[in-house]
């Protein structure tokens, strides 16, 4: 594990820094989103099947998600963005009736 000086002479890891930043800009984003027009959502499986490709795949465990351990997975076609939450053993299985799940993901 990578260890990173911290304010006041006390040490953090840099992955949990990279954890609740990506986590905070996921709520944030989350936020924001929700007051778009265009907000919806989909199944995982109706966004890869119309094309969306995945950007990026992260885990995230701490305070933001309740000490969970969550999948962040981002998707994206053209403008469009989606962002898909997934418990960590759901995520590992990808059992049909997750992927077909309309509420895992919310698109823009």
């Amino acid at each position: 594990m990578i260890r990173s000086p911290a304010a006041s002479g006390t040490c953090g890891t840099i992955e949990e820094e990279i954890v609740k930043t990506l986590v905070a800009l996921a709520v944030a984003s989350l936020a924001f989103a929700a007051h778009a027009e265009a907000q919806e959502q989909q199944s995982f499986k109706s966004l890869v099947g119309k094309g969306y490709d995945i950007k990026s795949v992260t885990f995230a465990k701490g305070e933001a998600t309740q000490n969970r351990e969550v999948f962040v997975v981002t998707l994206q076609k053209e403008k469009s963005v989606a962002v898909c939450y997934f418990a960590a053993p759901t995520w590992i299985s990808l059992s049909n009736n997750v992927l077909e799940d309309a509420k895992r993901c919310d698109v823009r």
